[in-house]
């Protein structure tokens, strides 16, 4: 496994694994809520809506599954594991060139929040994830756009 990453997530202690943990919990719960609003009030929501909302988030998910699949190959090229290389060490080696954004995101959002992305997850866990979600959540909005009259 490459050394090189200081971040590493097995490098946090007791009280940044929890602060991670009730972080990972608060967006579990945020998105939970989030979804249960789209899903209860879709009648409230204008079919092209929901119709923009389903083709971005199909969108979104077929840019997320090209970045695993980089990710997966830079995995078989290098000297990482699959359960060994996180987010942050994908965007520190491979998009050194915006990593600047990631520093910017992390004076803009809850630390912890942002640890638990893109130190703690593995990127094909945190991707799968992310892809799976945006996709069904995609699907969803075009059937929803359909069945509106």
């Amino acid at each position: 496994m490459n050394e090189s990453n200081p971040l590493r997530y097995t490098d946090a202690g007791i009280g940044a694994k929890t602060s991670m943990l009730v972080a990972g919990l608060v967006v579990a719960a945020f998105g939970g809520l989030v979804i249960y609003l789209l899903v209860s009030n879709v009648e409230s929501l204008s079919r092209p809506f929901l119709k923009f909302l389903g083709y971005f988030l199909i969108f979104v998910s077929a840019v997320e599954l090209l970045i695993l699949i980089w990710v997966l190959v830079f995995i078989a090229i290098s000297d990482w594991s699959i359960w060994g290389l996180s987010f942050d060490g994908f965007w520190r080696e491979q998009l050194s060139a915006i990593y600047f954004i990631k520093e910017w995101l992390y004076s803009w959002f809850w630390n912890d929040l942002m640890n638990l992305f893109f130190v703690f997850l593995p990127a094909v866990v945190f991707l799968t994830l992310r892809t799976t979600i945006t996709t069904v959540l995609g699907f969803w909005a075009l059937a929803a756009s359909k069945r509106q009259v």
